[in-house]
């Protein structure tokens, strides 16, 4: 058992201290994630930083209780990373469409990230049909993508075997390329 896993046995058992441990140790995992998958957008109007921390305070919110292990903590990271990257997204595009401002010319950059962003929002609406169809293969996506865990990440956090995460990614990516239009 590792040490965040025993930190999150104190803290599932009330020691918040143990809790606060526990997050420093996988807070450097939640930087490296954030910029992997933030780093993937060139024109992310999103900072690593600012993703780190409102994954945190959303884990946060909802306690130790129901984390298992540093590989379950990364796998709800990985889920919390892609709402809150989906809200941003959804909020740019409705600026985009108005929001109640005025017309501003944007510029290269902005019209990239606004494309970035409605494709953002169609990858969660294929991978959200992918769930309906196949739950497992929209959390391999879901760790590999958003929570930018690696094949052997992804097969522990989910405790599945690993050659069984590489067949349900590859699954994945031919059904959403499918959904996708692709």
């Amino acid at each position: 058992m590792g040490e965040v896993t025993r930190l999150l046995d104190r803290a599932r058992g009330g020691d918040s201290a143990a809790w606060d441990a526990a997050v420093a140790l996988v807070y450097a995992d939640l930087r490296r994630i954030a910029r992997a998958v933030l780093q993937a957008d060139a024109h992310a109007t999103l900072d690593p930083t600012a993703l780190v921390h409102e994954c945190y305070l959303r884990l946060a919110r909802a306690g130790a209780g129901g984390v298992e292990s540093r590989a379950h903590f990364l796998s709800l990271a990985a889920r919390a990373m892609r709402q809150l990257m989906l809200n941003h997204a959804r909020d740019r595009v409705a600026a985009k469409r108005g929001g109640g401002a005025g017309m501003v010319a944007l510029s290269e950059r902005d019209a990239a990230a606004d494309s970035q962003a409605e494709q953002l929002i169609q990858l969660d609406q294929a991978l959200q049909r992918l769930a309906a169809e196949d739950e497992r293969q929209a959390r391999v996506v879901e760790c590999r993508v958003f929570g930018g865990l690696g094949e052997a990440e992804t097969a522990d956090a989910l405790g599945i075997p690993l050659r069984t995460v590489q067949r349900a990614f590859a699954d994945a990516r031919a059904r959403l390329g499918e959904l996708l239009g692709g």
